[in-house]
């Protein structure tokens, strides 16, 4: 008989590779259109006097299959980033929406993103 054991580098190999490709296949869904922007606005932001990114939410995720909503959870995407100088406005991943009383999108995460959110794959915007 053949001994077939897996070498600890090898698993953690072949789990990198598999979550890389996952990333990667999401991304390029993603890119090609495969998710759609989804939006939620706030009818009564500009008459509050209050900015319309304040009253934006971008949660409704009821679009959304298991597996991308549990890539948010993951990457712990959140409305409002706990760090100041770090925004998905101000992200390399992030694609503006149209008007600003709209949520955005991401090139990784599906679903709709607030500007003013965080979630730990954050890139600096190149300048």
């Amino acid at each position: 008989m053949e001994d077939k054991r897996v070498t600890r580098r090898d698993f953690l190999l072949r789990v990198g590779a598999l979550g890389l490709a996952g990333l990667g296949g999401s991304a390029l869904l993603s890119a090609c259109g495969g998710g759609q922007q989804q939006q939620q606005q706030s009818g009564a932001a500009s008459e509050s006097g209050t900015s319309a990114s304040a009253e934006l939410t971008c949660t409704d995720v009821s679009g959304l299959t298991a597996e991308e909503i549990q890539m948010r959870e993951s990457l712990q995407y959140t409305d409002h980033s706990p760090y100041p100088d770090k925004t998905c406005a101000n992200c390399q991943l992030f694609i503006p929406p149209e008007n600003p009383n709209q949520c955005g999108a991401c090139q990784l995460i599906k679903g709709p993103i607030h500007p003013n959110g965080y979630c730990t794959s954050w890139v600096q915007k190149a300048t």
